[in-house]
């Protein structure tokens, strides 16, 4: 049973391409990419890889919030206060007055993705200036009295997985059915099909899905670099390139996308307008004994299935699918195999793309930042290609690929996201 309709009635956006949701959309029709090779002092040393990443300028502090909460902006992460910016802009594109809406019939999901503070980097600079040149064994005592001026002494706060979630739930007296997933890529797809669930069972009237990440850290690209899914850079940032037949991996992001969901009997008690409604969601799993685990095929076809079921959709429903596309060789395979088994005739034709390269893989971030996008390709009814795709496996020759923008046309788009460990989520997204 589906429950009660669902709307979209206002999204926030801040990537590397853009400061707001409509920024955002004008650089993907412009063809606008914003990886580029950022050099610094702690990836110096590492492959050239190591310095591809889509970074954010211009928000480097939180934006202005009520003075009870401005004690606790200095425990913001850097996920977090990119947060704080797309949450804001959510709510006041759907012009909801938060202060209207009875605290525990407000909820509040958030899938985040900060792995800024793991490890030992806050203390590179005091290791460095007690180490010497040499970089031999700092003297404890140095080294003690070092890290009392040089590190942050909230070091260990920012990097609470939940920073941007305890924060929100203040700033917005979100009382109601509430989460925080922290993990890998699919955890922005997961808020968003909780928060779609406790409203459409009736358990809050008003919903804020947030979803946010930071990938573009020395520690971090060290971390993905192990796991063997960082593209080589072998043609600089052009190389992230999902689907083509050369892929070899991403390059990381940063950014942060955010949802206002209304029943739509709330919203339109309020005489708020839809951007879009929540068609339908899956989460599926699958084991794999694999090192590196790549996207599951059995959980995708299941996950797509399942949210086209709930959609209550015919396959030519689709204007078109954002597939998750982080451009691995075993990744992209699997998905698009699974894509292609859950086709019928007439399907091959949907257009699909992937667009975590104009940003970079912002993880939490990317899926949700997705969905805001295609809501704009569905209400313009302009498609936007994957960039540097340019020729596929001989296996997937039945897709449709563009590599040009293209019209499309339909009442409702599918949007894919896959974590490592054999998770994968589906979103049905519909038009108003």
């Amino acid at each position: 049973m589906r429950g009660a309709e669902v709307w979209i009635t206002g999204v926030g956006l801040l990537t590397s391409v853009g400061k707001n949701a409509p920024e955002n959309w004008a650089s993907l029709r412009a063809g606008i990419c914003g990886v580029a090779h950022h050099l610094s002092e702690e990836n110096a040393s590492h492959p050239g890889n190591f310095a591809y990443h889509g970074a954010v300028s211009g928000h480097e502090d939180p934006p202005e919030v009520p003075p009870k909460l401005a004690s606790q902006r200095k425990f913001l992460n850097r996920s977090s206060i990119l947060g704080l910016y797309a949450a804001a802009e959510a709510v006041v594109c759907a012009g909801l007055d938060m202060g209207e809406v009875a605290p525990e019939r407000k909820s509040l999901y958030v899938g985040s993705g900060d792995f800024t503070r793991v490890g030992y980097v806050d203390f590179y600079a005091a290791l460095k200036q007690t180490a010497g040149d040499a970089w031999g064994a700092p003297d404890p005592a140095s080294l003690n009295e070092a890290s009392l001026h040089r590190v942050s002494p909230f070091f260990l706060l920012e990097g609470l997985p939940n920073n941007l979630f305890s924060y929100l739930s203040a700033m917005y007296e979100f009382m109601g059915p509430n989460g925080s997933f922290s993990s890998l890529s699919s955890c922005g797809a997961q808020a968003l099909e909780n928060c779609d669930r406790v409203l459409r069972f009736g358990e809050a009237d008003v919903g804020l899905v947030v979803g946010c990440g930071s990938w573009a850290h020395p520690m971090v690209l060290l971390e993905l670099d192990g796991l063997g899914i960082l593209s080589r850079a072998k043609e600089g940032a052009a190389s992230f390139r999902p689907f083509d037949k050369r892929r070899d991996g991403f390059f990381p992001g940063e950014g942060a996308a955010a949802l206002v969901l209304e029943s739509a009997e709330s919203a339109r008690a309020r005489g708020a307008k839809p951007l879009g409604r929540v068609g339908g969601t899956a989460n599926c799993q699958e084991f794999s004994s694999e090192r590196y685990i790549p996207v599951p095929a059995e959980a995708v076809r299941h996950s797509v299935e399942s949210a086209v079921a709930e959609a209550g959709l015919a396959s030519d429903d689709l204007a078109f699918i954002l597939p998750h596309g982080s451009a691995t060789p075993q990744g992209d395979a699997g998905e698009l195999s699974a894509l292609l088994e859950s086709s019928n005739k007439g399907k091959d034709l949907i257009p699909l793309a992937g667009w975590k390269p104009y940003t970079g893989h912002m993880g939490s971030a990317s899926d949700l930042a997705e969905i805001v996008l295609g809501l704009y390709a569905l209400k313009d009814g302009r498609f936007p290609p994957t960039p540097g795709f340019e020729q596929k496996d001989d296996a997937f020759e039945a897709l449709h690929i563009p590599t040009e923008e293209c019209a499309v046309s339909g009442a409702a788009f599918l949007s894919l996201s896959h974590g490592i460990g054999g998770q994968s989520s589906a979103t049905i997204v519909a038009a108003p």
